[in-house]
């Protein structure tokens, strides 16, 4: 007989609409990220993602007052002021109505301007399709109600998918979420708790397997 009490499995509530969001975001919580890569894994799998690319990927940082390290998912901060946006000579980069920004592969040239616009590093070229591609926040998986595939991976919940509430809304819980490389006037759709600007001095492109990886493993090219 079914539990009453357990918890829904993800696709039983594939029967409610999902609710509207006004400006997606995510809260990631560095104080519980353990660096697994259980995110960038899901994602590769959710999205096929080449060898070599990465919609979303973690750095690992010694912290420089203590014996410990910290780890840093990074993915496309879906700016409300998107440089990638402007920088496209072709349109290919476009906002939808809840806030998201995703390629248009119709009209992608693959130039790469946008991947030198991104202050984040967060796009790539797929070298399959000659396109470029980033983190959508898995847009087929949360139009039909369900979280994005690194959310859902995350043994921590580390990662959370939330409605930022308009131009310059904090989710409820994390009014101490602040964005990353602020200086660059983006104006990010994701937000990291415990945010130390340390961490900024140290942001590469690539993702490192342990914390004596001098160079990145995998470079977005």
């Amino acid at each position: 007989m079914p539990d009453p009490n357990a918890a829904p499995i993800p696709w039983e509530n594939l029967s409610k609409a999902p609710q509207p969001m006004t400006q997606v975001g995510m809260v990631v919580d560095l104080r519980r990220c353990t660096g697994c890569h259980a995110c960038s894994v899901a994602c590769k799998t959710e999205h096929h993602v080449p060898l070599g690319g990465f919609r979303i990927r973690t750095r690992y940082f010694e912290k420089p007052h203590a014996p410990t390290l910290s780890f840093l998912p990074i993915l496309c901060m879906h700016c409300r002021d998107a440089p990638c946006i402007e920088a496209c000579p072709n349109d290919a980069m476009v906002r939808e109505k809840d806030g998201r920004v995703v390629v248009d592969k119709e009209s992608c040239l693959a130039d790469g301007a946008c991947i030198k616009a991104c202050p984040y590093g967060a796009i790539y070229i797929d070298p399959q399709e000659q396109v470029a591609d980033k983190c959508d926040f898995c847009r087929d998986r949360t139009q039909v109600g369900l979280d994005p595939a690194c959310v859902s991976a995350c043994p921590t919940d580390t990662l959370k998918f939330v409605d930022l509430h308009g131009a310059e809304g904090l989710p409820e819980g994390a009014p101490e979420a602040a964005a990353l490389r602020e200086k660059e006037g983006t104006r990010p759709a994701v937000l990291y708790v415990h945010h130390q600007p340390w961490m900024e001095e140290h942001l590469h492109t690539g993702v490192q397997l342990s914390k004596d990886d001098t160079d990145v493993i995998y470079e977005q090219k």
